[in-house]
């Protein structure tokens, strides 16, 4: 979370709802909220017109429930637009509504939209079980029918994440109120008045019958009338499987499979006969391109998986590999192993991008005393110069033994061995696994504990050098089996880079990246600057709501921005992530009806984090209450939306809101002309990104995906490494912003590792980082004007010529140009045969360090004749360069060196 200065010191580093609450009236009065101009988030008409208006008395209570109908509960039918916001609080208009009209729903709607509505279940006496809502046809007085078909619950399931149906059992617990959000899709040559009826059945109790009349008239609403976000018609956006297709996505290549050997864009993957890797080899050379005579291994030995019983180790016996699926996309195939004494069924699906998903299910023949079972990955030294995960900060391995275990206060479940042009990360799982949160919020949706792994913190994994690899043991330790007992020993592998780097569109794509209440100077200073690219950050006059863009009062500001935009040759980024929503979305009310299925369930009024040190914002206290975890918060102190205040609530990284965020990025894009999104720390996975990745490219225009990632190395967020949370994402990544409060300082390695990106296949630009000449060692500059003025050094790499030359980092063998000093490392920028520019910084934050050049010329394609440091500005005067002598570098300060 990018977050101005007044929130850096607090960071200090940087449903079915279980109410349990009897309906007695009134909640908590809002005094502070009135008191409060900040948090006046609903004084429009919504807000006005809301059934949560005003509540029920005591005695108006009690009155209502000496009725006590036959079915022993009610129902209330409601309108879009009056939404249910409570579900331990009645509304006085329920109690005054004849016992007539209750179950009845009269709506007026236009032929081709798709028409959401609301039903309350009121449970005052007894808990209700099972309940769901059967609908009819509806029939006009011609006899055409709107059919059943097209109408549905929301809460009762739909599709999911995966593009999976799904159903939910929905229970009402005694004296609360469940809302039930169903949609009617309305055909484009509906005319006149419609009437039916819909059923809401409970186990063990009588149906209510629900009266729905629908008017439908007027002109034929396009594209079920979603392009209105006051209709609420987006709500089927929650069971999109849009994205979803059996196609590669650029630049990658279809899947090839020759026997057991697989090739993909970066490399090959050669199976061994229980399916597991036997070699994985990548194609890239140094600076991360392919070249397909280069063969890097990555694998010193096949994966090896263990059961060890108090017998002995067992021999797993494989059947013949069966390839179950082969698409341009994935390939699939299964194993089974079996010993004497267990067997294990190894399932696995590799996708084009790099990504290896096993899963390897222990059953037990008989009772059984296992005294280990593992899975140990043997790595190349060469693929195992550099590590990050289980607790180590990215960068140069240790010598020494890694012993790690289990625990979940900690986000670590992840290893990434490599180097620049070869690695692979482990991520490891049982049947229990769900993504969790990410940034502050890791403690309010931390990793599940993998039993299978864990074994009752008996397991974990030891890293140690070995004479020909680095070993990865994963363990589980000593356990006793029973007959017929399962156990889930799932892992994911992710071979790096996953994509060659594109030098010259990360030089070239240069961003205009501010946050600010308006917006008339970004399209000015960006071209002034030289920018390409504007980011538009949320909290501005053209895009005041957190990750919800494309609300109706904000479209045509957007629109006009984007145009005007373009008519300048600049293209335009929004922020739009999924992690936390705003609670102007205007399904906000709905999407709280699901329970704890997209707003993700916490603690409430109590929830307290560094953000929130004495609790939620007044409207969050008085208005959500309970099961909820509170997130950003911004004021506008000038502009179109001066004194208002967007809040936000927690959403869950595995739920339909994911579909819904996959529309709405469509929508942008064919009705606001968006050119990509810039994504925030986020929780949600690979799939989600790669489907993503398709909505972009459909209509092969060139839209980009900048990711920023926070520093979660610290307890807040689980002491993990930033990018490795995020690494199954990066395949569909354009560049990235890695490490808010990662500072100059850092060692050379983890620059490498954990800030550029390079070993990953992308390039980043530094964030709170600011060292130039450090920066331009791995191509990273300051992000205009957030983290500094790149604008000088972008005119240096014009007037170099950077759009046609070669990066050789200090790591790269054919580098021309090397020091014999560590701690001055040089990267070369070559332009064949005609000129160079080096990059040279001193990594030493407290002394000069001095250092010898080394030349040579045979790779460097010339001779030179001029050497000379060219002026930059802010950054280093022009002056005289002697690369023949010994050169001294004051602390932490470079070189820029033009050689030609």
């Amino acid at each position: 979370m990018k977050i101005k200065p007044f929130f850096i010191f607090v960071l200090g580093l940087c449903l079915a709802p279980a109410m349990a609450v009897p309906v007695i009236g009134a909640p908590p009065q809002d005094q502070e909220l009135r008191v409060d101009p900040m948090a006046e988030l609903h004084r429009d008409a919504k807000f006005i017109d809301s059934t949560e208006l005003t509540l029920v008395t005591p005695v108006q209570l009690e009155k209502l429930l000496k009725e006590k109908p036959a079915a022993g509960y009610f129902c209330f039918a409601e309108l879009r637009d009056k939404e249910i916001r409570q579900y331990d609080s009645l509304p006085v208009i329920w109690a005054e509504r004849p016992v007539s009209q209750r179950n009845v729903l009269v709506a007026s709607a236009q032929p081709g939209e798709y028409y959401p509505w609301q039903l309350g279940v009121y449970a005052p006496y007894k808990k209700l079980d099972n309940i769901r809502l059967v609908f009819g046809d509806l029939t006009n007085a011609a006899g055409d029918k709107i059919s059943a078909a097209a109408m549905q619950c929301f809460n009762m399931g739909g599709i999911n994440q995966h593009g999976k149906p799904f159903t939910n059992t929905i229970n009402v617990p005694k004296g609360l109120i469940q809302v039930l959000w169903s949609g009617i899709d309305i055909p484009k040559t509906a005319s006149g008045t419609y009437r039916g009826k819909a059923v809401l059945e409970v186990d063990g109790a009588e149906p209510t019958m629900i009266d729905i009349t629908l008017n439908v008239g007027g002109p034929v609403l396009e594209n079920g009338g979603r392009d209105e976000s006051w209709r609420k018609s987006r709500m089927t956006w929650l069971n999109s499987t849009i994205g979803f297709a059996e196609t590669p996505t650029a630049p990658y290549t279809p899947l090839k499979r020759d026997g057991e050997t697989i090739s993909y864009l970066g490399g090959t993957v050669k199976l061994s006969a229980d399916g597991l890797p036997a070699s994985i080899v990548t194609n890239y050379d140094q600076a991360n391109q392919l070249d397909r005579s280069i063969s890097n291994e990555v694998l010193a030995k096949p994966v090896a998986f263990v059961v060890e019983t108090s017998k002995g180790t067992e021999k797993l016996k494989p059947s013949k590999i069966e390839f179950l699926k082969q698409t341009p996309a994935t390939l699939e195939w299964k194993v089974l192993l079996k010993g004497s004494d267990v067997e294990a069924e190894c399932l696995a699906k590799m996708l084009f991008d790099g990504t290896i998903n096993y899963q390897l299910k222990v059953t037990a023949l008989r009772d059984v005393q296992v005294k280990d079972i593992r899975t140990v990955f043997d790595y190349t030294h060469y693929a195992s110069k550099y590590i990050m995960g289980l607790g180590v900060k990215g960068g140069a391995r240790p010598d020494s033994t890694i012993d790690w275990k289990w625990d979940t206060i900690k986000q670590q479940d992840r290893i990434w061995l490599g180097n620049v042009n070869a690695g692979m990360q482990v991520v490891f799982k049982d049947s229990n696994y769900k993504r969790p949160l990410v940034n502050i919020y890791y403690e309010f949706g931390r990793i599940r504990y993998p039993h299978s792994w864990g074994n009752d913190n008996k397991g974990g994994i030891n890293i140690t050098e070995q004479a020909n690899a680095t070993q990865v043991n994963a363990y589980s330790g000593e356990r006793t089996l029973k007959t017929g007992e399962k156990l889930d020993f799932d892992f994911d592998l992710l071979v790096t880079p996953v994509k060659p780097i594109d030098l010259k569109a990360h030089f070239a794509d240069r961003p205009y990246h501010l946050n600010a209440d308006t917006s008339g100077g970004f399209i000015p200073r960006a071209l002034k600057a030289g920018a390409k690219w504007i980011n538009v950050h949320h909290k501005a006059d053209i895009y005041p709501y957190i990750n919800y863009p494309m609300i109706d009062e904000v479209v045509p500001d957007m629109k006009a921005f984007i145009a005007k935009a373009h008519a300048n040759d600049l293209k335009v980024r929004l922020y739009y992530t999924c992690r936390e929503l705003t609670v102007k979305t205007p399904e906000f009310w709905m999407l709280r009806s699901l329970g704890h299925e997209i707003i993700k369930d916490g603690p409430g009024n109590d929830t307290r984090t560094i953000v929130y040190p004495n609790g939620p914002r007044p409207w969050l206290v008085h208005n959500m209450r309970k099961n909820y975890i509170p997130a950003w918060y911004a004021g506008f102190e000038q502009g179109k939306y001066k004194g208002q205040l967007d809040v936000a609530v927690i959403t869950d990284p595995e739920s339909r809101w994911n579909n819904y965020y996959l529309e709405g990025l469509n929508w942008m894009i064919k009705n606001m002309g968006i050119d990509g999104v810039y994504i925030d720390d986020s929780s949600f996975d690979g799939e989600t990104m790669r489907r993503a990745r398709r909505i972009f490219d459909a209509d092969g225009k060139r839209r980009l995906v900048d990711q920023h990632t926070w520093n979660h190395m610290n307890p807040y967020g689980g002491y993990a490494n930033s990018i490795n949370l995020s690494l199954d994402r990066l395949p569909y990544v354009d560049r990235l912003w890695i490490g808010e409060l990662f500072r100059d300082y850092n060692k050379r390695d983890f620059w490498l590792v954990e800030m550029s990106g390079i070993p990953f296949g992308l390039m980043s630009e530094m964030l709170d980082a600011h060292n130039v000449f450090r920066g331009m060692v791995f191509g990273m500059l300051p992000r205009l004007p957030w983290s500094g003025n790149p604008v000088p050094m972008w005119r240096a790499l014009d007037a170099f010529g950077i759009d046609q030359a070669k990066m050789y980092g200090y790591w790269d063998d054919r580098n021309p140009v090397r020091s014999d000093n560590e701690l001055i490392p040089v990267t070369t920028y070559l332009r064949p045969g005609h000129s160079a520019m080096l990059s040279m910084a001193n990594w030493d934050n407290d002394n000069a360090q001095k250092c010898r050049i080394r030349i040579d010329e045979k790779k460097l394609g010339f001779r030179p004749t001029q050497v000379y440091l060219p002026e930059i500005d802010e950054l280093q005067p022009a002056g005289e360069i002697d690369l023949n002598g010994e050169i001294e570098i004051p602390a932490t300060k470079g070189h820029i060196v033009i050689l030609k």
